[in-house]
């Protein structure tokens, strides 16, 4: 019979240091569409870039938050 091996926790510095990473892509991406939703509307002063870069922003840190509860759950 095969011993089941206890579920291995992930390491935090490697979590951490990919945060920066997935924060930058979540909010680029949030710009990305934001600037898209510009072109096709035709708005001058770019509120729908700023207004989904702020909410880019929220959401990766929804994610960090997330993240960091899972991990300190899992401890």
């Amino acid at each position: 019979m095969k011993k089941e091996s206890p579920r291995k926790n992930p390491n935090k510095w490697l979590v951490f240091a990919t945060m920066p990473f997935q924060m930058a892509i979540i909010i680029y991406i949030f710009y990305w569409v934001g600037q898209l939703l510009d072109t096709k509307y035709m708005v001058a002063e770019g509120w729908w870039s700023k207004g989904m870069t702020i909410t880019g922003v929220l959401v990766s840190l929804y994610h960090f938050i997330k993240q960091v509860n899972y991990i300190n759950r899992s401890e």
